[in-house]
């Protein structure tokens, strides 16, 4: 399957004219940024199989994706908007060629950026080479850091639900908040630390079925990542687990999960000019709503 995974994805890049991207934001409950090494593992699954992926992480915590993966950030977007750096100096490139970008900083200025700069900013993403296919979002984990701008702009969203006893409660929690906050309507779940695949959708049965009754959204599987000792090792070495133990229970996991992910629909004609203009528009929202709440 992954032999041919990556002819599709050149197939695909040629066949649509105007750039499509896929935008994701992966989020998890509590507080803990539990989420950001399965963003990391993800992301290198998704470039193994032929894509270009940018993986922008929002936290205050430099902690996140990329520094799973051995990388340090030194610079955040902030320095591209005020025209410190270039797109590419505040990017950094790691395993399989994903790109990251810090954006804390930014997503402060974001609600204030003029028309031009909201322009000048399109542009320079859309004229990254190789040009981007997946943009992958690494939300921050506590309310406070502001997860529903990225939420409104991404096409879709996945929830990391751990399968530990407060793992449900979390999740619900942040699935709650996104629907109320930003109008999010449906949901993807990955149930992460589960003893077997029964475990792991039971955890996503009973999390569905609260969703759906009590809010009224909808949560589809996307997949679940097994308790596996290799995921551990793989964190402790800074690498992918598919590439640090490609034969692993959890990097065969993290496959199904990207293969899957290919699978979805675009979400219309969305390009990243569409993308930057939502978490704009969004970003001036909560900037408002937040000065009327002060």
């Amino acid at each position: 399957m992954s032999a041919i995974i990556p002819d599709q994805a050149e197939g695909l890049r040629r066949m649509f004219s105007r750039s499509l991207v896929r935008t994701v934001t992966f989020a998890a409950g509590g507080t803990s940024r539990r989420h950001s090494a399965l963003v990391g593992d993800v992301a290198v699954a998704l470039a193994r199989r032929g894509l270009n992926v940018c993986v922008v992480e929002q936290g205050a915590s430099v902690k996140g994706a990329a520094f799973r993966l051995g990388l340090d950030f030194r610079h955040d977007l902030a320095e591209f908007i005020r025209r410190d750096r270039r797109l590419e100096e505040v990017m950094l490139t790691g395993p399989e060629g994903v790109r990251f970008v810090h954006a804390e900083t930014a997503g402060r200025l974001l609600g204030s950026l003029p028309l031009e700069e909201e322009s000048r900013l399109t542009e320079a993403f859309a004229q990254l080479q190789p040009r981007v296919d997946v943009l992958v979002l690494d939300a921050p984990s506590t309310p406070a850091e502001g997860v529903a701008p990225w939420a409104i702009a991404s096409s879709e969203i996945v929830v990391v639900a751990s399968a530990a006893p407060d793992g449900i409660t979390e999740a619900y929690g942040l699935i709650k908040r996104l629907s109320r906050d930003a109008a999010r309507r449906r949901f993807h779940i990955v149930v992460t630390g589960a003893s077997a695949e029964d475990h792991a959708r039971a955890v996503y049965d009973s999390l569905a079925a609260t969703a759906r009754r009590f809010l009224s959204v909808g949560v589809a599987w996307l997949g679940w990542i097994p308790e596996d000792p290799e995921m551990v090792k793989a964190v402790r070495l800074h690498q992918a687990v598919s590439s640090a133990f490609p034969s692993s229970p959890a990097a065969i996991a993290v496959g199904a999960v990207a293969d899957t992910l290919l699978c979805w629909p675009y979400a219309g004609e969305d390009c990243l000019d569409g993308f930057v203009h939502r978490l704009v528009q969004a970003s001036r929202t909560s900037s408002s709503n937040n000065a009327r709440v002060n």
